[in-house]
């Protein structure tokens, strides 16, 4: 109150005008808040070095084991907190909290690949805290679709519907990664709840979006959406629509794109391939394909996903007292 009567009286004590003493006391009170939104713990450098951090992860976390990277984000995303718990300049608290999304989005997607899906959604959730506070709609749906795919692999195909079309409505208009990875979703939860009528414009619109997606975009794995992984996604679609002969052509397209050291997707991709051969009246092939993409995968890139992926192809492909289909049940004992 003393402080607020003494700048009352040096500003309007006076009808002549400002006085030299009003002036500083304005000025000691502008330099203050300069001093105060300017302050920082790191310096610009340091905080494009945060930024590089995430896209050099998204560009390993198809070639190295997610174990091993899942360690190093959880550190790196520690530091980042730490930083935003100390006092920042509004920009650079903006561009730190985009990171903190993008790190605790790879630390979902580690997550989910190694099978605790639990953990993955709770990641996914902080990420889009972090990107709602970034002020990035476009990190927060990609977020969103994110969770919609482990509901995909984990939960039910209503919830990553549910979850895939509130992406789409956080994304508003703009046509970016996110926007055709969650048309993709969207489409392949429909086909597995037999809804393939609906299914069939949303994979027109992915396939629209898509084509309209920089350089940038489709270079960026985690971040972006590759053709390789527009592929499969669009495969997988067409696997669960019952369109063998469609599904088959993506697939071979995908698979030419993938470079030997990933292997992620491309065992998903051939598990697809091992439905198909399977919904077409091949069920000895189909497990001899199915156990063939396991048999190659390294042991460090059989995690839980894979696996997951591998018991629900067993479980739709039937047939399971045919040899090749007791020999795949071993081989997912084992």
């Amino acid at each position: 109150m003393k402080r607020r009567t003494l700048i009352r009286g040096l500003v309007v004590g006076t009808t002549l005008g400002i006085t030299d003493a009003a002036l500083e006391v304005m000025a000691a009170a502008r330099q203050r808040m300069d001093l105060a939104l300017e302050s920082s713990a790191i310096g610009p450098a340091t905080l494009e070095r945060w930024e590089t951090t995430a896209f050099e992860y998204a560009h390993a976390y198809q070639t190295v084991p997610p174990h091993r990277l899942l360690a190093d984000v959880l550190a790196d995303f520690t530091e980042v907190q730490r930083l935003l718990e100390q006092r920042q300049p509004i920009r650079y608290r903006r561009r730190l909290c985009r990171v903190a999304a993008q790190l605790a989005a790879l630390a979902g997607i580690f997550a989910s690949a190694l099978g605790a899906h639990r953990e993955a959604r709770g990641w996914f959730h902080t990420g889009r805290l972090a990107a709602s506070e970034a002020g990035d709609n476009q990190l927060e749906g990609a977020l969103t679709v994110r969770s919609a795919i482990v509901s995909l692999y984990y939960g039910t195909p209503a919830s990553a519907h549910e979850q895939a079309a509130r992406a789409r409505h956080i994304l508003g208009d703009t046509i970016g990664p996110a926007t055709t990875r969650g048309l993709l979703v969207e489409a392949r939860a429909l086909a597995r709840m037999g809804r393939g009528d609906e299914a069939l414009p949303l994979l027109r619109q992915a396939e629209d979006a898509f084509g309209r997606l920089t350089a940038e975009d489709r270079d960026d794995p985690a971040f972006g959406h590759t053709e390789r992984q527009f592929l499969w996604h669009l495969g997988n679609a067409w696997t669960h629509l019952g369109r063998t002969e469609d599904a088959w052509q993506v697939q071979r397209r995908a698979l030419d794109l993938y470079p030997p050291t990933e292997y992620l997707d491309p065992t998903l991709i051939r598990l697809d391939r091992a439905t198909c051969l399977a919904r077409g009246g091949e069920p000895e092939e189909a497990y001899r394909t199915a156990a063939q993409a396991l048999t190659v995968l390294p042991d460090e890139h059989r995690t839980g996903m894979v696996m997951k992926y591998a018991t629900d192809f067993s479980r739709a492909a039937g047939h399971a007292q045919l040899p090749a289909g007791k020999e795949f049940a071993e081989l997912l004992r084992a």
